[in-house]
């Protein structure tokens, strides 16, 4: 088997695009005199995925933290105003360690919601590469296929049958891939891309896709009825179905994997007590760091006031900022999308998939291909 590359003017294209989007396109000698060069494709997925990761820094500063934080100084100041000219309240003496202790007890709580959903997430995160894997697995076994097998029946007609096997391959792994991608995102297909529109037939097959439940599940039963066909034609081996029928049997269960993650009861008794606390701390704190500037200080007018107003913004974002940053572990899914370059991982794998396919007259083209914006350099 070997791979098949892209014609000239792809190519060209491809390092116009490395050269302008900033990538290191250096090679260096080895000193076995092998020429190497970083690989560009691990660079630019590298590169989005750190944008990706950038734009997420501060997604957990919410309107709802903010509001909590600037809520639970206003009942800060309030308190320190109430305390000492509407109590006349005098030596105040607080004793921090309840608050300190329920503190420390909430912070691993709401570490563990952040650990456990993250632990989800990079869950997802690994079933969306061994899917793209084992799709690549898939076309690089459909080179068992060959007219060579029944040349008697008809060399012409053989050639066609073949060449159509392979287009409708790669188009269907393009399409399995696609509306994968799109379960990721919580979406549904209703029609499909103009590229993976079959040339017989696209009607049927949209309107079928829209109306399934698992459109991905669906697109894999067509590829089995393909293999199917070339059995029955003689073109592969039952043992060679056999290993190609594993292989989709594994992109089943990756699939069912991931679409559980959507349907897995998050723990919603922790939830509910990690914030009925979170809440019931933040603001009970909020008269006890006025209760000890007062103690401090004594005076509204000493710094001390600015200090606890500050300390208690500060702690409530803390603490509700943590009980935000826990929520990917209800949306696992959503953290994969934010944190993958999803899109640009289906166009790489949409040029491997037609590379490799043993495809000698070129016919099976790159159903998915970048973007015009994404050829000029702008990703």
């Amino acid at each position: 088997f070997f791979c098949r590359p892209r014609s000239h003017s792809s190519a060209t294209a491809s390092v116009a695009l490395r050269i302008s989007s900033g990538m290191d396109t250096t090679t260096t000698t080895l000193l076995d005199g092998t020429s190497v060069l970083a690989d560009p494709d691990l660079q630019e997925h590298t590169a989005k995925a750190g944008s990706l990761a950038v734009r997420g820094f501060f997604k957990w500063v919410t309107f709802e933290v903010l509001g909590h934080a600037v809520l639970a100084t206003l009942c800060t100041g309030t308190s320190y105003v109430l305390f000492q000219y509407i109590l006349n309240v005098e030596n105040i003496n607080v004793n921090l360690l309840p608050h300190v202790l329920i503190g420390m007890v909430l912070g691993v709580i709401l570490v563990a919601r952040i650990v456990n959903g993250s632990q989800q997430a990079t869950s997802a995160a690994g079933s969306v590469i061994a899917f793209a894997s084992t799709l690549r697995t898939v076309a690089m076994l459909s080179c068992n296929v060959s007219e060579t097998l029944t040349i008697n029946a008809g060399a012409d007609h053989e050639k066609k049958a073949t060449t159509k096997f392979r287009y409708e391959l790669v188009r269907l792994l393009n399409l399995s891939f696609y509306c994968y991608t799109l379960m990721l995102k919580g979406l549904k297909l209703v029609t499909p891309p103009a590229s993976l529109i079959p040339l017989e037939g696209g009607v049927m097959e949209a309107e079928v896709l829209s109306v399934v439940s698992c459109p991905t599940a669906m697109v894999c039963k067509w590829i089995t009825s393909l293999l199917e066909e070339q059995r029955q034609a003689a073109r592969i081996t039952d043992q060679q179905v056999s290993v190609m029928t594993t292989e989709l049997i594994k992109l089943m269960k990756v699939y069912q994997d991931t679409h559980g993650l959507q349907f897995t009861p998050m723990p919603a008794m922790l939830n509910g007590f990690s914030y009925f606390f979170v809440v019931v701390w933040v603001y009970s704190m909020a008269p006890v760091i006025a209760m000890m500037e007062m103690h401090d200080n004594g005076d509204l007018n000493n710094e001390g006031f600015g200090l606890g107003l500050a300390f208690s913004f500060f702690l409530a974002l803390f603490y509700f900022g943590l009980y935000e940053a826990g929520k990917i572990i209800e949306q696992p899914l959503a953290g994969v999308v934010d944190l993958l370059p999803i899109d640009e991982m289906g166009h790489t794998l949409s040029d491997d998939l037609s590379n490799l396919v043993d495809d000698p007259n070129d016919e099976v083209p790159v159903f998915l291909p970048r973007p015009p914006d994404a050829r000029n350099g702008k990703i």
